[in-house]
């Protein structure tokens, strides 16, 4: 089963001195990068600022199992986790 958040759901993202992720905090837990699968980037609609997308997307497998899809909203800078496979 794919757990899938269209809007995303906010994460709070700690990367190493280099920018390179590392490990997200969701639900009170703490799940650690193990290996970043893909990477790629999205920039849609920019010539309007209501439906402007500019993303980084991360497929990443976690120390604790999970595997899942993070962005970064390029424009507001949060991350967020947008799918989990089961």
């Amino acid at each position: 089963m794919t757990y899938l958040w269209a809007d995303g759901e906010p994460i709070r993202m700690e990367s190493d001195s280099q920018g390179r992720p590392q490990r997200f905090y969701w639900q009170g837990r703490t799940h650690r990068l193990t290996h970043i699968r893909k990477r790629w980037q999205v920039q849609t609609d920019w010539w309007s600022d209501e439906g402007a997308v500019w993303r980084d997307y991360l497929a990443v497998a976690t120390a604790e199992g999970l595997l899942c899809v993070l962005y970064q909203d390029l424009v507001s800078e949060g991350w967020y986790l947008e799918k989990v496979y089961d």
